[in-house]
């Protein structure tokens, strides 16, 4: 069993190659070969504006990839208001994340891998919105507007950058001195011109994709701002501990689609800024399909380049642990990376009982 660090992580994991690795398991998913259970969270105590410990539990399993997966993350989350802004805090006491994925092999139930997943899971999210832009967004899309200049912020981007010609970036968040590092930064990184803008509209106003990567628990834009032909993308959902949108009813309301990660998640989560609107009637799920079902064709996608379509990352999901995990997984093994823990220390010992001719369960 391998124990794969953060840092392996980045040396490994590029984001073109889970790129194709996140469309792979979203069709295998759409043709019933994948499996996904729903996002399970809890908060002690659950009350939202006190500091408290939140867990964040997701499985599941990608055939082709050969691996099942866990990823348990294990933090401190509190909510707060900044600036007139509601919005979720991570404080991390210890300033690390205490956050992995276990792999186990889909052949014999061994646990291949732990791999701390800070980064794998900012490169997995990143990596589907790029397999949604590329399926959803305008062939001609150059304009890109982006809420947020945190770590998501800047894995989302790039992978947009990575499936569309993109020409120009604007950014806004709310404070100034980040949104003007991220300018700075991702300019030099990705070879396309960020600029700092000073208001959400500005970042609306004349963009092909308006990307949303922050820590709001509120709307960060106003939907009557879209104009045609636009993909709004977000990260930030309700989760069975917060209630969070970054994007308003409007939004939703005018799109002509709205494109999950996956609808099961959508209920078990109570992801209301979604199910309210359709259990008031405003639109109902005739309007709503899964990402994987645009990959396959089972649902047209953009057939029209007036078309506003939503893309809502409404979950992560376990196959995209499982598909990114073994492209770490393997690529650690090849380069001779990552800390080699005896497995056995990870299962107890069955051979009295099988030699006796039972086959105890779990």
């Amino acid at each position: 069993m391998l124990l794969i660090s953060d840092p392996e992580v980045r040396q490994v994991l590029n984001m073109g190659d889970c790129i194709e690795a996140m469309e792979r398991a979203f069709a295998e998913e759409a043709r019933g070969i994948a499996v996904n259970k729903p996002r399970t969270r809890y908060k002690v105590p659950p009350d939202l504006e006190k500091p408290g410990y939140m867990a964040n539990i997701i499985p599941g399993a990608v055939p082709s990839s050969g691996v099942a997966a866990l990823r348990y993350d294990s933090t401190i989350v509190q909510e707060r208001v900044v600036a007139g802004t509601k919005r979720m805090d991570f404080p991390s006491p210890l300033k690390r994340s205490w956050g992995f994925v276990l792999l186990f092999s889909l052949q014999t139930g061994e646990p291949l891998a732990l791999i701390h997943d800070f980064s794998l899971s900012a490169i997995r999210v990143g990596a589907t919105t790029g397999i949604a832009n590329r399926a959803l967004a305008k062939k001609d899309s150059k304009v890109v507007g982006i809420f947020g200049s945190g770590n998501e912020a800047r894995t989302n981007l790039a992978a947009i950058c990575a499936v569309r010609e993109i020409e120009s970036v604007k950014v806004y968040s709310s404070t100034k001195e980040h949104r003007d590092r991220f300018a700075e930064e991702m300019t030099e990184t990705l070879n396309v011109e960020v600029q700092p803008v000073s208001s959400p509209e500005a970042v609306v106003k004349g963009s092909d994709i308006v990307m949303c990567a922050t820590n709001s628990s509120q709307p960060v834009f106003d939907g009557n701002w879209l104009e045609p032909g636009q993909l709004v993308t977000t990260i930030a959902n309700t989760d069975g501990v917060h209630r969070r949108t970054e994007a308003d009813a409007a939004t939703m309301i005018r799109s002509d689609f709205i494109v999950l990660n996956n609808q099961e998640t959508a209920i078990t989560n109570q992801q209301r800024e979604l199910l309210d609107l359709i259990e008031g009637g405003k639109f109902s799920w005739d309007k709503v399909c899964e990402l994987g079902q645009v990959l396959t064709g089972q649902h047209p996608g953009r057939t029209s380049d007036q078309q506003i379509i939503y893309y809502k990352s409404n979950t992560g999901v376990g196959i995209q642990f499982a598909a990114a995990g073994a492209l770490i997984y393997e690529e650690c093994k090849k380069r001779g990376l990552g800390r080699e823990l005896p497995s056995e220390w990870f299962g107890a010992d069955l051979s009295e009982w099988m030699d006796k001719g039972f086959m105890p369960s779990p």
